[in-house]
Parts: C-alpha cells; sequence; structure tokens
C-alpha cells in the first residue's frame, strides 16, 4: 500500500500544463478520457432589418426626395441626418428604407454596439464566404475592406443605414469616419446614411450633410393625430404648438391619448393637463410602456456626450433659462467674466477659448445652434429642449438662476427681446425655488417689467403699479426691491405719458430715499432727474434745465463725468437747448455724450446711437436735411442690427427717417 505522505509530496505538476492533465492514485480496470474539446464560438446575433413605419411621415417630403434621388443615382458620397435626440432622424431613413424596399432595393439596417458583426453579416448575406467572414472578425481593417469589395461586387443595388452613430468613433476609431478608411465608405452601386446628433462637419468631411428640424405646425398636427389615432379630434394644432412640433414629443403625446382615452377625451384635455410642465408627458409616456423613450432620457444621451468638454452641460443649462421660447441669445452676452466663480467655471479654468469650445460641442450634439440673423452671431435652444431642461436643474436651478441674472443685467438695454424672455425666465425659476416672494425674485419680475415697459408693450402701466404695490406690501415700503419697483412705476407712468401721476410717484421716492440715504445718494438724485424729465415733457424748460444742471454738477463732483445718470442728464439738456433754438450748445452737448458713450460702451452701443439720433433731429431742425438723412440712415442701421427691427427705437428712427424724407 503507498505511504499517504509520498503521494501527498508528489501530488504537483511542475512547469506549463497544455489539454488535459488527469491525475490518478490507484487505478483497477481501464480509464477512457473523453475530450470534449474547444466549445464552439457563439455566433452574434444582429439584426439587419429596418424598423417599419407605423403611422405615415408628414413633413419630410423634400429631404426624402433628396435621399431618393441620391438612391437612384449614387455619387459615391455618404448622407449624413444630423439633429438632436428625438427630432426624427430615424424615421426619415426608415421611410426611405421602405421606399427601397418597395422598389427590390436591398436594404441593411446597422445599429450601434455591433457594427462589425452587422456589416460582416452583411457580406454574408451578399454573398460572401461565412468563413472568411469568421476568420475576418478580428481584423476590422481587412474585414471591411472585404466587405465593401463584396458590396461593390453586389449585382443588386442596396441602401446601407449606419443609425444612431452617435460615437462616430464607432466607425472607425483611428480617422474620421468620412475619410473611407473603416466601415463607413461611399460607394457608387449603392447609398449609405448615417443618422447621428453629432453635426461635425469635421467628422462628416467628403460627406453630403441634411440638418433635420422640427415639422412645420400643419405637419405637427397631422402627426400627433395619426399618433392618437384621433383625426378629428379638436386641439390638435393647438397642442402641436405646444410641443415645438417636436417629433418625439408628437409621438408621446398621441401615444398617451391613445392609452389614456378615459382620462383625455380630445387633445385639449391633454393640453390642459399638460399645462406649463412639458415633464408630465414623460411621465405619462412611461406609465403607458415603461420601454418608451422619455424626452428627458433622449436629451440625457446628449449631455452624456459632452464629457470631454466638462464646461458644456453647465453652460447648457444655463442657455435653457437665458434662451428660453426659442429666444436668441447673443454671444456677445456670454461675458467671461461675469460667468467666472459660477457654475459653468469648473476648477477656475475659464476664458474665451472655453466657452467656445462648450459652445462648439452643444452645436455639434445639436442641442442648440448658431445663426447670424443680423451681424453678430446668436445661440437658439429649440424651446422644448430648454423646458425640458429646466425641468432637471434640480439643486443646481438657484445657482444657475443667479448666473443668468447677472448676465441679463451686464450691457442692461443693449437686447431688449432677449432681455425680457430671460427675465421673465428667472424669475419663474426663482419664484419655484425661493418663493414668489423672495427678493429675489422680485428683482427678477422687476427687470421683467423694466424690459416689458422699453418695448413698449400693452399693460406696461399696470404691471408696472402690482409690481410696485406687491413689492412694498411683501418686502415693506423702504427695502431697495421695493424702491426700484416705485421708480420703474413712475418711468411706465411717464412712458405712456401720464405725467402729473408719475411725478406724483417720483416726488415720494424722492421722499423716502433723502430720508432714508440723503439728498445726494444716487437713489435720490435718479428720482430728482426724473422729476426734471417730467418738467420737459411738460414744455416746463426752465424747470427742467434748473434740475438737470443741478443733478449734472452733484454727481460730476463724486461719480464724474462718466456716471450714467450725467450722461443722461446732459442729452436732455442738448435737447433743451435745442428746444430754445441754441444749436451750437445742443450740438456741444450731444457730441459730448456720442464720445463718452463710445469710450465707456463702445461705438455700436445703443446709447451711443441714441446720441447720433439727437445729431440727426438738431440737423432736421436746423434745415439740412442731408445731414439728418445721413445720420438717421446710420441710427437706423445701427439698431437693427443691435436691438433688432422690431424695437421701439428702431421703429422711431425708421419713422423719422421717412419724414426726413418726405414720404
Amino acid at each position: 500500500m503507498p505511504d499517504p505522505a509520498s503521494a501527498q509530496r508528489h501530488n504537483s505538476v511542475p512547469g506549463s500544463v497544455h489539454g488535459t492533465l488527469l491525475q490518478v492514485g490507484d487505478v483497477h480496470g481501464s480509464i477512457h478520457l473523453h475530450d470534449a474539446g474547444t466549445p464552439p464560438k457563439e455566433e452574434p446575433d444582429v439584426c439587419l432589418d429596418a424598423p417599419r413605419l407605423t403611422t405615415p411621415i408628414h413633413g419630410r417630403h423634400a429631404l426624402l426626395e433628396a435621399l431618393d434621388q441620391a438612391l437612384t443615382h449614387p455619387d459615391g458620397r455618404p448622407r449624413i441626418l444630423t439633429g438632436p435626440g428625438g427630432i426624427g432622424k430615424s424615421t426619415v431613413a426608415a421611410a426611405l428604407a421602405e421606399k427601397a424596399r418597395n422598389r427590390g432595393v436591398l436594404v441593411f439596417w446597422i445599429r450601434p454596439g455591433s457594427v462589425a458583426e452587422s456589416m460582416l453579416e452583411m457580406a454574408v448575406e451578399l454573398g460572401g464566404d461565412p468563413a472568411q467572414a469568421a476568420r475576418l472578425a478580428g481584423t476590422p481593417r481587412r474585414a471591411a475592406r472585404w466587405v465593401w469589395r463584396t458590396l461593390a461586387s453586389s449585382p443588386e443595388p442596396w441602401l446601407l443605414v449606419f443609425d444612431n452613430v452617435d460615437q462616430p468613433a464607432e466607425l472607425d476609431p483611428e480617422n474620421a469616419p468620412a475619410a473611407g478608411l473603416g466601415w463607413l465608405r461611399g460607394a457608387d452601386r449603392g447609398l449609405v446614411v448615417v443618422t447621428t446628433r453629432v453635426a461635425d462637419p469635421v467628422v462628416w468631411t467628403h460627406a453630403a450633410t441634411h440638418s433635420v428640424a422640427e415639422l412645420d405646425p400643419a405637419d405637427a398636427a397631422a402627426a400627433l393625430a395619426d399618433h392618437a389615432g384621433l383625426p378629428d379630434s379638436p386641439g390638435a394644432a393647438e397642442l402641436a404648438q405646444r410641443l415645438g412640433g417636436f417629433p418625439l414629443a408628437l409621438s408621446l403625446a398621441g401615444r398617451a391619448v391613445a392609452t389614456h382615452h378615459s382620462l383625455f377625451a380630445d387633445f385639449d384635455a391633454f393640453h390642459a393637463y399638460l399645462g406649463d410642465v412639458a415633464a408630465r408627458l414623460d411621465t405619462l409616456a412611461q406609465n403607458a410602456d415603461p420601454r418608451q423613450r422619455s424626452m428627458a432620457s433622449t436629451w440625457t444621451v446628449s449631455t452624456d456626450l459632452l464629457a470631454s468638454t466638462p464646461h458644456a452641460a453647465p453652460l447648457f443649462d444655463l442657455l435653457a433659462l437665458l434662451g428660453a421660447n426659442g429666444t436668441e441669445v447673443p454671444v456677445r452676452r456670454l461675458v467671461v467674466d461675469e460667468l467666472r466663480g459660477g457654475p459653468v467655471d469648473l476648477a477656475d479654468t475659464l476664458d474665451e477659448t472655453t466657452v467656445a469650445r462648450a459652445i462648439n460641442a452643444l452645436t455639434v450634439q445639436g442641442l442648440i445652434t448658431i445663426e447670424r440673423p443680423r451681424s453678430a452671431p446668436v445661440i437658439q435652444m429649440h424651446p422644448l429642449i430648454a423646458e425640458i431642461a429646466r425641468s432637471r436643474l434640480g439643486e443646481r436651478a438657484e445657482e444657475t438662476a443667479s448666473l443668468a441674472d447677472r448676465l441679463l443685467r451686464t450691457q442692461r438695454d443693449r437686447d431688449l427681446v432677449f432681455e425680457h424672455a430671460g427675465h421673465t425666465t428667472v424669475a419663474q425659476v426663482r419664484a419655484a425655488t425661493l418663493g414668489e416672494d423672495h427678493s429675489d425674485t422680485l428683482a427678477s419680475e422687476l427687470a421683467r417689467s423694466r424690459a416689458m415697459m422699453l418695448r413698449r408693450r400693452p399693460g406696461m402701466v399696470d404691471d408696472a403699479a402690482a409690481l410696485a404695490r406687491r413689492a412694498a406690501t411683501t418686502l415693506g415700503p423702504e427695502h431697495p426691491v421695493a424702491l426700484q419697483a416705485l421708480h420703474h412705476h413712475g418711468d411706465a407712468l411717464a412712458a405712456a405719458d401720464e405725467l402729473a401721476h408719475a411725478a406724483d410717484i417720483y416726488t415720494q421716492e424722492w421722499e423716502l430715499r433723502r430720508r432714508l440715504h440723503g439728498p445726494d445718494s444716487d437713489g435720490a438724485l435718479g428720482a430728482r432727474h426724473q422729476l426734471a424729465m417730467v418738467a420737459l415733457k411738460r414744455g416746463d424748460l426752465d424747470t427742467a434745465k434748473t434740475g438737470f444742471s443741478s443733478l449734472v454738477a452733484a454727481k460730476e463732483a463724486t461719480d464724474g463725468p462718466l456716471d450714467t445718470t450725467v450722461l443722461f442728464a446732459r442729452v436732455n439738456l442738448g435737447c433743451i437747448a435745442m428746444g430754445r433754438g441754441d444749436h451750437d450748445d445742443a450740438e456741444a452737448c450731444f457730441q459730448e455724450v456720442l464720445a463718452r458713450w463710445c469710450e465707456r460702451e463702445g461705438p455700436d452701443h445703443p446709447d451711443a446711437t441714441d446720441a447720433r439720433y439727437h445729431l440727426g433731429w438738431l440737423a432736421w431742425e436746423r434745415g439740412d436735411t442731408k445731414a439728418a438723412e445721413r445720420w438717421l440712415i446710420q441710427v437706423t442701421q445701427e439698431w437693427e442690427s443691435s436691438v433688432g427691427p422690431d424695437d421701439p427705437r428702431t421703429e422711431l428712427a425708421r419713422g423719422f427717417l421717412a419724414t426726413i424724407r418726405g414720404e
């Protein structure tokens, strides 16, 4: 009998072992070894079939016609469909695939995450050797060449769709995908279509790019009705407009109405439920089908793709406030000095280049667009994207709102439409996070109301009065915000030519500020300026001149000649001089103010343009029609460029120019 200790000592095998190792002690009879061999490699399970459309397609006729023409007459260039998630890129590609399939064209649909396996399977379906495909599976470059040779030799035309290519490196990790060295190539035998959020022309060099946009109102309403199965239901047009013609939102809303028909008899009922909270759309859609994509998750994918540009995500949050409702955000209003120290400034690394890269990253992902409607670039965000983004701010809401407020108050009164919309949204966010009666909320409401007044919008006087009462009641009449609201109420009355009432409000403000802060405080002098302005509008030139002159003396003694109140007072002194026929004195005032505004804010600032307007007015008073026309042409062009063609200042200049020309 063997020694057990000895057997234990020899129960080891030195060196490497290949194959099966069998250790046996005592053996009685025969030993049979059955080697299972190498387990077979699992075949990848890929689907090359295009998704089927469940509803008719609307609003894409021109785009589909262009793609169909490229399919019928291939030119070797891939077609790239770009746009934000949920805009309908895949739907367009599926509609093209359906047209192609009906004509006998072979259709192959490649999904993300399985590009290599799908391409090899496609080559096998086209007649390629399965064994060769298996051998090439581990060598993607050789595999790509083999697949494309197979495609090129196909006796039948084909359509190849790469869907949802949001990581272009999956098509070629080393080169630009459209360079034609990886899985994406052009061919004369068929058409290649790519759907992607990435709208970077550098990535898609040598390809033809098509931007997929939201649907127009009529097509959006038709799509909504199709998804709900309610072609004659009232309210489709209004709900489609509320959803901004965004295809994914239309699909979710239609399906929610169809699923919850006991809750929503028609689109009007669903619209009332949705109200101003678009996030309810996601809740209903998820209740109907947990597998359904939501609006929020769709854009989460886009923001997740911004990881390599970390400043982009907080900038996206900021733009969702500044650019609500599709409002244009002038790029120059993203002042880097104001952005520093806020949520966009990660680890104190912010500079002009970093901001430009963040803007570019958001543009590439289709989350914003850059336009040049006038002379300077502006950013636009789809209203629904902005709304969903705001609903997801959470704890970041107040910090983001504070930064937005700071930016809106920089370069104040330069872009009234932008400022009006921005302050409105900031006030809404602050009301939700801080409360409707918080001083910061009321300050934003006040800024909104002031922009409303400067735009001469109906109801401006009532709005200003209500805000002044609310601030005084909530915060107390001596609170700084309440005092600002009182001043604003006077401005609204003066703008509406309710001069007696305006004078009473300014006098009330003057008494409060004089008692609280002294007669020479900024607030008290501001009230005095407005009282002098009321006298000027009444035609009491002596009282007005005395008021403006004493104000200029007081302010220049402490704040210097570039103080804003001084500049406004000097403009009014020039108007008084012009009204008395002292044209030389008036010109000296206007030229001085123009030079100082150019020094303070730059030659294109609206207040510098305002000084030019007065110089044109003066030329007209002197009878110099040609000089007046030259000034007003410049003023009209500058105001159209800086504040927009519909701004009251632009309309005033345009009307004056028409008068000068005798039109």
